[in-house]
């Protein structure tokens, strides 16, 4: 069984309603059902209770939990919590999938490959109405930025057994946090060279500010601090601002492979930020 965790606040007000809806749609026309979904709303005062209300009635909708929580990985974490599938599923409420196979193909790519998740590429819709792009996984680019599209992979509950609670001192990078330690800890993926998903852009990542403060700190504390690197030094490494005399100390110091030809690869092939 996979548990789905759908965490949410105030989707009516955020004008997420017909992506919510969605969602829902999508979920339901898998060709894979056996399914559980977990909804963390976080005291929603907008009418959202409402909407989510007449998903619970309809039984789409398996936990409904409505209280107050600090950020999005506090409510990933009671979703874990209650979850009682061999695999989990984290969709937002601006998600929807762009095939009915998703849940069947990475399954079967878990079961064949023998790997411990799966991932795959996204659509982002913006909400100006411009062209839409996609972000596609890449492992290459690991250890300075976010490799894979989080709502695109399918993990193994123990995995998340091994690496979570999700470190709630983040309001963006505890995901990121958990992908490193996943990687570092040589979890194997199989990816998907398509778009799975839909998103809507925007949301919390899009405070840069914040975004920067936090996955310099991740950097620092999954590789940087073990290897030399101060904090600013993780700062250059995310924002892809490395200098010759940094990339030389990155050279010298960093003795992990892995870590060393991600940002070989960020140096050679990827600008600043």
């Amino acid at each position: 069984m996979i548990s789905v965790i759908t965490p949410c606040k105030n989707i009516i007000a955020e004008g997420r309603e017909s992506f919510f809806r969605k969602m829902m749609e999508t979920l339901r026309a898998q060709s894979y059902q056996d399914f559980e979904h977990i909804l963390i709303d976080s005291d929603s005062k907008d009418g959202t209770a409402d909407l989510l209300l007449e998903y619970l009635k309809s039984g789409h909708i398996t936990h409904l939990i409505s209280e107050q929580d600090n950020n999005l990985h506090e409510a990933l974490n009671k979703g874990l919590k209650i979850a009682k599938g061999e695999y989990i599923y984290v969709m937002n409420t601006d998600n929807y999938f762009s095939t009915d196979k998703f849940f069947e193909m990475s399954l079967d790519a878990i079961k064949k490959y023998g790997v411990d998740y799966t991932h795959g590429d996204r659509i982002i819709i913006k909400r100006d109405g411009s062209p839409s792009s996609v972000k596609k996984g890449d492992l290459r680019v690991a250890f300075y930025r976010m490799p894979f599209r989080y709502q695109t992979m399918l993990i193994k509950k123990e995995i998340y057994e091994q690496f979570v609670p999700f470190d709630e001192q983040f309001k963006i990078a505890s995901d990121y946090k958990f992908m490193l330690k996943m990687i570092l800890a040589d979890k194997k993926g199989h990816y998907f060279p398509e778009s799975l998903i839909y998103s809507l852009d925007g949301g919390i990542t899009m405070d840069r500010q914040t975004c920067i403060k936090e996955v310099t700190q991740v950097l620092f504390e999954c590789y940087g601090e073990k290897y030399g690197l101060s904090l600013d030094e993780c700062e250059h490494i995310y924002c892809r601002t490395i200098s010759p005399n940094l990339f030389s100390k990155i050279l010298s110091n960093v003795k992990d492979k892995r870590i060393l030809e991600s940002l070989k690869y960020g140096y050679e092939h990827e600008k600043s930020s």
